[in-house]
């Protein structure tokens, strides 16, 4: 901060004057001086006028012009000197940079804020008349976000602004923002109750304009619990109650979110609201009573409102599923009880209220569905799926305990897939729900699903260390377990690439690393097509598995590296694990052919460099350029035809066209 700010600050003219006086035949020092900024103050880094407008020194903010200082210079934000004086509240300032400094009354901020909006948002009414009559400043010019000065006064409930601007300044009341709000809009929003009066009553706002979302002055005042000037919209602006939003939402639908029971009663009594109106989704008003636990809401719409308990929404979701999903067990107990609400209901999955307080851990809702309510508990959705299923596959292990221990839950239950209980616990990493239902309730560590795959193959693929060791060790699970297509705990570990699991199955589950499925592929092969390249590693240097291992076609693990695009992999299994370049499969196709075949030009130039054969010829005597040519890969033909050895060797066979 210079000493012209500290002076401009405090207002001592005279301590200015003589500073600047004591300046002549020095203009570059002067004017250098007049346009600093500080950081040091209030203000955004404002220059010595700016400090004197917003402080309201007219004598120093004639002298710091006289002296040369520019009207229209701005801080960091684009604040003029000008919006300072207006901020401020300061009239005659402003007056003067108008009138003799001819200071420019639309200047815009950053934001686009002009000198009147910033009058009319801080409620500085003789500003604003000067402004508009004198200074003949814009009505209706608009920020960045298409906000009229209006919409700032009813913002702020600045009423005599507000009424000045329209009558005298002919501001137009149906001005919208960007988002198409209008002045009545922000002024219901804001709770300005006797704006919102105003307006309508003698601007002629209009009570059902909608901005871009479809949304009414009426939304508006409802979202904000707005409560007295709902009221008065409706009975006084004749506010239509059943509009929607955009999302259907009725005013109605607010004020049950919101708990407001006598505003319910009064709109539905006195405004005559549809009980049963519902949103986009379908979603009745009961529901959102259910959804966020209001009993005497719920109540009041059921026996006053005859709201019916029955209506679902679009997904067949009833106002008990709600309820039980939201662990409102007071609502749910009243909903059976006196509500007569059917505890079998299902939405358009088939999934039951039971299944829903099971997935949402609602253990006392679950138990008084159960007990109570003679909820199923065997009840499965369009799925199969039961709700011990549910309970497991969310991790809710009270609520698993007490499924099976007090009602009866069938441990060993299988979905349509023939998944069970632990399946999904297993898949799902639930380590402590896998561990009680192996040791409490007598689950099969070995049942297989459609498939044929075991709970510990998902574990395993599903990296679930913990899991794994736990149903070996103590669950006494099958390592060498396959499914359907052979494959064994270990193959699913490797697709999962979690090298630790891997480490472990061979170490001390002792997995067999070359065992195969039913189309002859190894764990390694599986690792190289699927690029686990510290899997590949350790297999190959710890499990001593066999580089050279073919599937039934002959393939080997670099075929499958190749075809992948793993060239880290190839490189690794022909410089370290030494596998060979030149290998067939059963149609005497080299890796080198697969690499061209799937238009992988990098690895078919690490190939080459490392003594892949051109010349190698498939059972149709076409060697690798041929099957590149015919696939259109240009260039890998192109690469391929430049490194061609005019020596041809001999043919090789391959079973690729």
């Amino acid at each position: 901060m210079t000493l012209l700010h500290l002076a401009a600050e405090e207002g001592t003219v005279k301590i200015i004057r003589f500073f600047l006086n004591s300046l002549k035949g020095h203009e570059t020092t002067l004017k250098s001086l007049l346009e600093a900024t500080t950081t040091y103050s209030f203000y955004k880094n404002p220059t010595a006028l700016h400090l004197a407008a917003a402080r309201g020194y007219l004598d120093v903010v004639q002298c710091l012009v006289e002296h040369g200082a520019d009207v229209n210079v701005k801080n960091n934000l684009d604040q003029s000197v000008l919006h300072y004086a207006a901020q401020g509240n300061k009239l005659d300032v402003v007056q003067w940079l108008v009138e003799y400094g001819k200071a420019n009354v639309e200047a815009a901020n950053n934001d686009g804020w002009r000198v009147l909006h910033y009058a009319a948002l801080l409620n500085k009414w003789d500003v604003v008349q000067w402004l508009v009559e004198h200074g003949k400043a814009n009505v209706e010019a608009t920020d960045n976000d298409g906000i009229t000065v209006l919409h700032y006064a009813a913002i702020e409930n600045k009423l005599d602004v507000v009424q000045w601007l329209v009558e005298h300044g002919k501001a137009n009341v149906e001005a919208t923002n960007n988002d198409g709000k209008t002045v009545l809009h922000y002024a219901a929003q804001k709770n300005k109750w006797h704006v919102v009066q105003w307006l309508v009553e003698h601007g002629k706002a209009n009570v059902e304009a909608t901005d871009n979302d479809g949304w009414r002055v009426l939304h508006y005042a409802a979202i904000e619990n707005k409560w007295d000037v709902v009221q008065w919209l409706v009975e006084h602006g004749k506010a239509n109650v059943e509009a929607k939003n955009e999302y259907g939402i009725t005013v109605l639908h607010y004020a049950v979110q919101g708990n407001k029971l006598d505003v319910i009663q009064w709109l539905v009594e006195h405004g005559k609201a549809n009980v049963e109106a519902t949103d986009n989704d379908g979603i009745t008003v009961l529901h959102y009573a259910a959804r966020w636990n209001k009993l005497d809401v719920v109540q009041w719409l059921v026996e006053h409102g005859k709201a019916n308990v029955e209506d679902t929404d679009k997904y067949g979701i009833t106002v008990l599923h709600y309820a039980a999903r939201w662990n409102k067990l007071d609502v749910v107990q009243w909903l059976v009880e006196h509500g007569k609400a059917n505890v079998e209901a299902t939405d358009k999955y088939g999934i039951t209220v039971l299944h829903y307080a099971a997935r949402w851990n609602k253990l006392d809702v679950v138990q008084w569905l159960v007990e109570h309510g003679k909820a199923n508990v065997e009840a499965t959705d369009k799925y199969g799926i039961t709700v011990l299923h549910y309970a497991a596959r969310w991790n809710k292990l009270d609520v698993v305990q007490w499924l099976v221990e007090h009602g009866k839950a069938n441990v060993e239950a299988t979905n349509n897939d023939g998944k069970t209980v632990l399946h999904y616990a297993a898949q799902k990493n639930k380590w402590h729900v896998v561990q009680w239902l192996v040791e409490h309730g007598k689950a099969n560590v070995e049942a297989t699903d459609n498939d044929g795959i075991t709970v510990l193959h998902y574990a395993a693929i599903e990296n679930k260390l913990d899991v794994v060791q736990w149903l070996v060790e103590h669950g006494k699970a099958n390592v060498e377990a396959t499914n359907k297509d052979g494959m064994t705990v270990l193959h699913y570990a490797v697709q999962g690439n979690e090298l630790d699991i891997v480490q472990w199955l061979v170490e001390h589950g002792k997995a067999n690393v070359e065992a195969t499925d039913k189309y002859g592929m190894t764990v390694l092969h599986y690792a190289a097509i699927e690029n686990k390249w510290d899997v590949v590693q350790w297999l190959v240097e710890h499990g001593k598995a066999n580089v050279e291992a073919t599937n039934k076609h002959g393939m080997t693990v670099l075929h499958y590296a190749v075809q992948g695009n793993k060239l880290d992999v190839v490189q690794w299994l022909v410089e370290l694990g030494k596998a060979n370049v030149e290998a067939t499969d059963n149609g005497g196709c080299t890796v080198l052919h697969y690499a061209a075949i799937e238009n992988k030009l990098d690895v078919v130039q690490w190939l080459m460099e490392h003594g892949a054969d051109v010349n190698a010829t498939n059972i149709n005597g076409k060697t690798p350029i041929n099957l590149a040519e015919e696939r259109e890969h240009k260039k890998i033909t192109g690469y391929l035809k430049k490194s061609l050895n005019i020596k041809k060797k001999d043919s090789r066979i391959c079973r690729v066209n």
